[in-house]
């Protein structure tokens, strides 16, 4: 395993969603267009062609022409947030991008400040309009370190958006220098507003796959990010905006880079803040990041997850997520986190089914949806094989959704149908796990089934076994 590899997922991979952007500026963030505008179709190129003329230093103006101007760039910040046609053709074929990047070199912070937003509202469209903002991207980074903190949050955002694109983009931002700009921002600033942006976009620049992770360890993020928790500790949008950037670390993270992540007491902080959102009556979102954290390094070392159940809070508040039905997500993600800490050693299973945590994973298992069932089924399996605890498990409930598991299409549901069954059958005593799959109507025809139809041949060859040692005799004197 190569220095910048992580012990792979406990028996999944990650599922990442896309992240959104921070949540207090969403007023600022994809407003609607007003029909009406979108009307206008054919006097737009001629609007932006004699509005948003650039005027050159020697030029003198009105205050009444700087206003018009200014109030022009507004005017198409808020027409690209949903481009019409016309508008797009001016973006990718005509002179947009030009003029709006020779407002780099006025004095007026204003031209400036709105011509970023119309570069950040295009980066935030789709690949073929974001990619005509790259060019900018030098001009961008040298406003990230602008003393004027409008500038810095604008540029930043902007820097955001082309990041979420996709890794293509981010390579250009990368050989762009991104990197240290941003870092060097998040670390330092203490305006609420810019620290939320500079993890927007230091958070999409860690996205995988990439080869930065050295980078930004050598840059010091982590320990930078962690002395902002403390720092901003009290507001709980600047928190879950550094919470993401840690989950995004860990999740790519060599084993020793997670221990230095370990080592700066933000998953303390972090695991802190949750216990205390967690109180509420639907913690939700704030939560997502943070849970992901904790997932993300307890699917490493059995070292690394065990140093996480050890710390107090830590299994309370997964098993308190699982328990919440306020949010799907919240769930999940707990879900994913529990089947890492029970992939670990016998001694974190045992601490996690002492907390009380099986009855919810059979809730689940009973009435919810496969995707979320898959999920509570991970930590039953982990709960019976690392444990050892089948006779813990309410075998008698857990048999029929099992089986209905075997019969679905999803190949991965299937497997763990099988293998359910196969632990049944050979940790519990007196013959009982063959005696539950015969109380179950199809359990047997369902494993003769599977048989013929999976292209599994490990599948395939335990189902064999099974059925042979334990149904045999029977099937044959059935079939006589």
């Amino acid at each position: 395993m190569g220095d910048n590899e992580k012990p792979p997922p406990r028996f999944k991979e990650l599922y990442k969603q896309q992240q959104q952007p921070p949540a207090n500026r969403d007023v600022r963030h994809r407003r609607l267009v007003h029909e009406a505008q979108l009307r206008r179709l054919q006097r737009e190129q001629v609007f932006m062609d004699k509005r948003l003329r650039y005027r050159l230093p020697q030029e003198s103006e009105t205050e009444s022409e700087h206003d018009e101007r200014v109030e022009a760039l507004k005017n198409l910040s808020t027409k690209l947030e949903q481009p019409s046609e016309e508008l797009r053709r001016f973006v990718l074929e005509g002179s947009c991008m030009e003029l709006l990047t020779k407002f780099f070199s006025a004095t007026d912070a204003d031209e400036k400040l709105h011509s970023l937003w119309c570069l950040t509202n295009i980066a935030a469209n789709e690949g073929r309009l974001a990619e005509k903002v790259l060019p900018a991207a030098p001009y961008l980074l040298s406003l990230v370190t602008s003393d004027n903190l409008e500038l810095q949050n604008q540029a930043a955002w902007a820097l955001g958006n082309l990041a979420a694109e996709g890794e293509k983009t981010r390579e250009t931002l990368h050989a762009n220098g991104v990197l240290k700009p941003l870092v060097d921002l998040l670390g330092s600033t203490t305006d609420e507003a810019i620290l939320q942006t500079a993890c927007f976009a230091v958070s999409n620049m860690t996205r995988k796959p990439n080869s930065y992770f050295d980078e930004l360890f050598a840059l010091k993020l982590p320990q930078l990010a962690a002395k902002q928790l403390v720092a901003f500790k009290e507001h709980q949008h600047c928190v879950t905006e550094l919470a993401w950037v840690f989950a995004y670390l860990a999740a790519s993270s060599s084993e020793q880079q997670i221990d230095d992540i370990l080592a700066t007491g933000a998953v303390d902080t972090l695991l802190q803040s949750a216990l205390e959102t967690a109180k509420t009556e639907a913690p939700g979102a704030p939560l997502i990041p943070v849970i992901r954290t904790l997932g993300n390094i307890a699917a490493g070392t059995d070292a690394q997850t065990s140093s996480l159940v050890g710390k107090n809070g830590f299994v309370g508040l997964l098993v308190r997520c699982i328990e919440s039905t306020s949010s799907r997500a919240v769930e999940k993600e707990a879900l994913w986190a529990l089947s890492c800490v029970t992939a670990s050693r016998k001694a974190d299973v045992d601490v996690v089914v002492d907390a009380g945590v099986v009855p919810d994973l059979v809730r689940i298992i009973e009435k919810q949806n496969f995707d979320i069932k898959k999920e509570a089924a991970f930590g039953l399996l982990n709960i019976a094989i690392i444990g050892g605890r089948a006779t813990d498990l309410p075998n008698d409930r857990l048999i029929a959704e099992f089986v209905e598991f075997i019969k679905s299409q999803d190949e991965e549901l299937v497997r763990m149908g099988v293998q359910y069954v196969a632990i049944a059958f050979e940790q519990l005593p007196d013959s009982k796990g063959p005696e539950l799959l015969k109380g179950v109507a199809g359990g047997i025809d369902a494993l003769e089934n599977l048989i013929a139809v999976t292209d599994d041949d490990e599948t395939r060859s335990l189902v064999s076994h099974l059925i042979d040692q334990y149904y045999g005799e029977d099937l044959m004197a059935v079939e006589d």
